[in-house]
C-alpha cells in the first residue's frame, strides 16, 4: 500500500511532467544522455533563469540530477522507467 507521502511524492512527479518546458528539458536530456545547461538554454532559446527554475523543479521531483564538470552542470534522467515514459510522451508529437 503506498502512504500519503508516497502519493504526494508521485503527484509532485507528474506536474513536473505538466509543463512545456519541462518535457523539452527531458526530451533532450533523453535524447543526449546529459547536457549541459548552456547547451539546454541553447537549444531551447529560453533564458538561463527560466531554464533553471524548470531544472530546479525537475531535480526536486527527482526526475533528473546534476553533476558538476568543470564550471558547468551537467543534467541527466535518473531512472530508466522516467527515459520510458519521456519516450512515450514524444509518441505524441506524430
Amino acid at each position: 500500500m503506498i502512504s500519503e507521502q508516497g502519493y504526494e511524492h508521485m503527484a509532485e512527479t507528474f506536474k513536473a511532467f505538466a509543463d512545456p518546458t519541462r518535457l523539452m528539458i527531458l526530451r533532450l536530456l533523453n535524447e543526449n544522455e546529459s547536457m549541459c545547461v548552456c547547451k539546454i538554454i541553447d537549444e531551447l532559446g529560453k533564458p538561463q533563469p527560466t531554464i533553471s527554475h524548470h531544472l530546479n523543479i525537475l531535480k526536486k521531483s527527482g526526475l533528473i540530477k546534476a553533476r558538476k564538470e568543470g564550471t558547468w552542470n551537467h543534467y541527466y534522467i535518473v531512472n530508466p522507467k522516467v527515459k520510458e515514459m519521456v519516450h512515450i510522451i514524444g509518441d505524441f508529437e506524430n
